[in-house]
């Protein structure tokens, strides 16, 4: 779980700081072009990307497994959404074969964090007491 985090914290960070920093640049290679409201869009969608990896780098450093386990669902819920609508994009042509790596990137994670939140399941929880 913690190579995870990590690995996601340090993709959503750069995702997060190009989005903010450099979205015509960011999305230029995949075919996409920007104007002025969709770049003030993408560095709003970028302010919020960039909050994720701090989530992350609390939760790979935390004991506490309900605060893991909560992490884990935020994400699969924000990468299921995120995949349909990439992949939706991409069907309807709106970004370069590029595009699909992206697609596939969120829909990888999605299945790491899936398989981490069935192990969860399956695991005992600790007693409340």
């Amino acid at each position: 779980m913690k190579t995870l985090f990590l690995t996601y914290l340090v993709v959503e960070a750069l995702f997060g700081l190009g989005f903010l920093f450099l979205p015509a640049l960011l999305m230029g290679p995949m075919g996409v072009t920007l104007d002025e409201t969709s770049i003030n869009l993408a560095r709003m969608f970028g302010s919020l990307i960039i909050s994720i990896p701090f989530l992350l780098y609390f939760a790979h450093k935390s004991t506490n497994l309900e605060f893991k386990k909560g992490v884990i669902y935020c994400a699969l819920v924000y990468l299921a959404a995120s995949t349909i609508v990439l992949l939706i994009a991409q069907l309807k042509g709106m970004m370069n074969s590029l595009g699909w790596s992206i697609v596939f990137l969120h829909f990888a994670f999605f299945i790491w964090f899936g398989y981490h939140a069935i192990a969860l399941g399956k695991s005992p929880s600790p007693q409340r007491s």
